[in-house]
């Protein structure tokens, strides 16, 4: 599920996580790219006024992940480092140039009680898919990015697990909706925010995994940051290995620390 942490956040430097410095033969190049990378950042909700890192700043890392709606100049950086969109998959975001557009249809549902102004929706639905494979990673790419962060992947298996007769069929939707932008855009890199639950059948389709809250969580009840229970953290790792053992994939890892 997408994190605000991220969303808010003037700038969050990250590393590497269970990194491999092998590249397999079979590797296409969009995987082989992202294995290559060392160091990297997400910067998003981007504001000049408050925080505007230079050029020479931002090359000092191999990869960025920015809004597409709200990010540093990329013509001094596009051919010298990975620049890769944020993109919401599994919910539609009111500050976005399609929200007026489909706020009202049906595949649009309640908004995300963490996160407000983010609605989410029934993946199943082809006019939403239209909108992200037509619309939206277009815009992406003409800007000069490399590349997509897919957020809220766990919002089908939310739905689908909740309400099993009524969203049958959504999770299946969403590898479906990654396939086809594979499918659409061969040589994109594509790295995938959390998703645990079909990573599985996501990972033939992506360059790299990113995995939020191994080691620290949010904590929606209290305020700030809880630890993650170690069961979990040892399920995450555990799939996160098998995934990159399989499919040779990068994985990169945010955790948070009180500030």
């Amino acid at each position: 599920m997408r994190s605000e942490c991220l969303a808010r956040a003037i700038l969050l430097f990250c590393g590497v996580f269970l990194a491999s410095n092998i590249v397999l033969a079979r590797d296409p190049a969009h995987v082989s790219r992202l294995r290559q990378v060392k160091s990297w950042f997400i910067l998003l909700d981007y504001d000049p006024a408050r925080y505007a890192p230079a050029p020479p700043d931002i090359l000092r890392y191999d990869l960025a992940i920015f809004d597409p709606d709200s990010h540093p100049p990329l013509n001094p950086l596009r051919g010298r480092m990975l620049l890769v969109a944020y993109v919401s998959a599994g919910e539609a975001e009111t500050y976005r140039p399609y929200w007026k557009r489909i706020k009202d249809r049906p595949w649009v549902l309640d908004e995300n009680p963490d996160w407000k102004e983010n609605y989410r929706v029934d993946m199943r639905s082809e006019e939403w898919q239209d909108v992200l494979l037509d619309e939206v990673i277009p815009a992406v790419l003409r800007q000069g990015f490399d590349g997509l962060m897919l957020d809220t992947l766990d919002v089908a298996a939310m739905l689908e697990e909740r309400f099993p007769d009524r969203f049958r069929g959504v999770k299946q939707a969403m590898v479906g909706l990654v396939r086809k932008i594979r499918e659409k855009y061969p040589d994109l890199i594509l790295i995938s925010n959390n998703g645990y639950t079909i990573l599985q059948d996501l990972a033939p389709f992506l360059s790299g995994l990113l995995a939020e809250d191994i080691f620290m969580m949010p904590d929606f009840e209290h305020g700030g940051y809880k630890q993650v229970p170690a069961r979990d953290r040892f399920e995450k790792v555990r799939l996160l290995r098998s995934l990159r053992r399989e499919h040779g994939v990068a994985v990169l890892n945010i955790d948070y620390v009180p500030p």
